[in-house]
């Protein structure tokens, strides 16, 4: 691993819902973005990510009907990735039955990401989720924590 920067590192980026491969567009740019940053997260952490990323740009993209600007930020600590649409509703984790083919998606944020939230803004909201380096943990251990 190398040494963890200490100044903030910021990207802002436009996804257009209108585009059938936004989301994985989205995706791949983002991990781009921050393998270029060469921080210290592990293969797990990168992994948990992309997951992330991948969840919270397609609701933005589901629920908006307008462009969404995804940002991603190293403050130091850590990874944040916020994602701002024009949908006014602020989400909020659903229970779903077992076998729902939806639905569980912030569920699987806030067990995965090391915190997340959303907000309000002037033309919408915002959705963001943080990651921190860490050791790898295995399997279900690190949701348990």
């Amino acid at each position: 691993m190398t040494d963890i920067p200490e100044q903030p590192l910021l990207h802002s980026f436009r996804v257009f819902p209108e585009d059938p491969a936004a989301v994985p567009k989205a995706r791949r740019l983002l991990l781009s973005v921050v393998r270029g940053w060469n921080l210290p997260l592990t293969d797990e952490t990168q992994d948990d990510l992309e997951l992330l990323s991948s969840e919270v740009i397609a609701n933005a993209v589901l629920h908006t009907t307008g462009p969404c600007s995804v940002t991603v930020r190293w403050t130091g600590v850590r990874l944040r990735v916020g994602v701002t649409d024009t949908a006014p509703g602020l989400p909020a984790p659903r229970s779903r039955e077992l076998y729902a083919e939806s639905g569980r998606g912030l569920l699987l944020v806030a067990s995965v990401a090391a915190s997340w939230g959303s907000a309000r803004t002037a033309t919408g909201k915002v959705v963001w989720f943080e990651v921190a380096p860490a050791v790898a943990t295995a399997g279900l251990d690190r949701l348990a924590s």
